[in-house]
């Protein structure tokens, strides 16, 4: 596993200015009267009740309540649109037909048509207020600009560093015109490695990393994302049963790393001090120029998930094959 390390003025500007980057995600269209019913039966969140304007975030489970995909759809008049967290478009539309059986209901594969846009920062809303306009969305809805290579949907976003967040998702056409508007706020475009970066600092899961068929959106920290009063959905009984009976075997939580890891530290498992036993695994890895320190994001067991405890590291990028002390914490760590 690589410790991403973010470049110093990059980092600087997500904190104290605004910044941007092009996000790789997949995007689907849905077309059909029973899209939105659909979604609201096979995924965790409500979606039934949106209105044309109206934005949310579900999650796509597997039988047994783990994770396949957390989706952003956005409802128009006569189509969905739906942002993808990680690629797997293919994955995605295969996994809806299955389930699609009498449903009026079809889907496409439109990522070539669009560019992801995330901007961040504390001079995030100015900015995008600036460069794509003033009429900007309050969270649960979007707005639509038109530029002069096309359309350009403008959605809230968790934030990354900073105050605020925006998700831009832009006509492919309009794509270097936002880049270059942006650009002419004086945001700056942040490298991948500063992006994970402050992704790991805001305690945010990411596809391929904490979010996959491994865990569950409880484990994942997504309950905002889940609803328990909507019904039945694919792995809602798993789901449902966790949280009413406590269940959750483990949680994804923040450590402060105490000692030298190398750049690639490989695959490191965390292990309570008394007894050494293996209590969890770590999932992503960033330098923290704020902390000074390494930090990670690891999935603990529930009974050794408690902020403040002393937990040791091992694995390839232990130096001498030692153990490294870490501290577990609650997120985000940019709180």
């Amino acid at each position: 596993m690589r410790i991403f390390r973010p470049a110093d003025t990059e980092y600087a500007v997500a904190h104290d200015g605004a910044v941007f980057g092009r996000i790789d995600r997949g995007v689907i269209r849905g077309e059909g009267a029973d899209r939105l019913d659909l979604l609201h039966r096979l995924s965790t969140n409500a979606t039934r009740e949106l209105e044309a304007g109206g934005e949310t975030t579900t999650i796509l489970t597997t039988d047994k309540g783990r994770i396949l995909e957390v989706v952003r759809i956005a409802a128009f008049a006569d189509h969905i649109l739906m942002i993808l967290s990680g690629t797997n478009v293919d994955m995605v539309r295969t996994w809806l037909e299955r389930y699609t059986i009498m449903d009026d209901f079809r889907t496409s594969d439109v990522t070539a048509g669009y560019a992801v846009f995330g901007v961040y920062g504390g001079r995030a809303r100015s900015t995008v207020s600036l460069a794509i306009g003033p009429d900007l969305p309050d969270a649960g809805s979007f707005r639509q600009a038109a530029l002069d290579g096309g359309r350009v949907v403008v959605m809230r976003d968790t934030r990354l560093g900073g105050a605020g967040g925006f998700l831009l998702l832009v006509d492919a056409g309009a794509a270097d015109e936002v880049a270059t508007r942006l650009v002419a706020t004086g945001a700056r475009e942040l490298s991948s490695e500063t992006y994970e970066a402050l992704r790991i600092e805001a305690g945010q899961p990411a596809p391929g990393r904490e979010l996959s068929e491994q865990y569950n959106p409880l484990e994942a920290g997504l309950v905002q994302l889940v609803s328990f009063t909507k019904g039945c959905y694919i792995g809602q009984e798993v789901i449902a049963r966790l949280d009413s009976y406590d269940k959750v075997q483990r949680h994804l939580v923040g450590l402060l790393v105490d000692g030298p890891l190398g750049d690639d530290a490989g695959d490191l498992a965390v292990h309570e001090t008394a007894t050494g036993t293996a209590v969890g695994s770590v999932t992503s890895l960033a330098w923290s120029p704020s902390l000074g320190r390494a930090i990670a994001l690891a999935y603990v067991r529930t009974q050794h998930a408690i902020p403040g405890a002393d937990v040791w590291l091992s694995g390839a990028g232990a130096e001498e094959s030692a153990r490294v002390r870490a501290t577990i914490t609650k997120l985000p760590f940019d709180r």
